[in-house]
């Protein structure tokens, strides 16, 4: 599965960057506390990067320093505290410059791309190896036997695990 991108350009050594990549950095670690596949990523400019302890000394996310003629500022057509997220296929679905404050929309938006994440999951793949085989089917009757609940052994999707489940991955894994 892909994940969300979350980039943000701008100048380590002004204050109002560093206060914007900080408020990121907090949503950031939301996220990843709630196991979400987002990415945030600082880019500055290598001419600040003796003030790049402004936004690495207290942040958990990682920042880079595009170097003169700043090309990569260039082919994002970024501006000093521009805000860019992309979706899992890496296309911009969001591009707002902050310098006003960060879009009361953030968490919502990131959940909503988040979700549109397709799941690359195998229905009856109990063991996440990508393939329905003898594994798959010995873990599921283990699964009925003791009376437990997997979603990804649910093959009839109704909420229960029981012998229907069992006898149609028997027959996935036979044909």
């Amino acid at each position: 599965t892909g994940q969300v991108s979350v980039h943000y350009f701008g100048h380590y050594n002004w204050g109002l960057c560093t206060a914007r990549f900080g408020e990121l950095n907090d949503f950031f670690v939301q996220w990843l506390d709630e196991g979400l596949p987002v990415q945030l990523i600082g880019v500055g400019k290598d001419s600040h990067l003796s003030a790049l302890g402004n936004w690495v000394n207290s942040n958990d996310a990682p920042v880079c320093g595009d170097t003169s003629p700043f090309t990569t500022w260039s082919a994002w057509d970024a501006s000093q505290r521009d805000l860019f997220i992309l979706d899992y296929e890496g296309n911009v679905v969001f591009h707002e410059n902050i310098s006003s404050g960060l879009p009361s929309n953030l968490n919502s938006l990131i959940y909503e791309l988040v979700d549109a994440i397709p799941d690359d999951s195998i229905l009856g793949d109990t063991n996440n190896d990508g393939v329905l085989n003898v594994l798959d089917v010995v873990t599921i009757v283990n699964l009925v036997l003791n009376n437990n609940y997997d979603e990804s052994a649910d093959m009839n999707v109704d909420g229960t695990l029981n012998v229907l489940d069992v006898v149609l991955l028997v027959n996935l894994v036979l044909d």
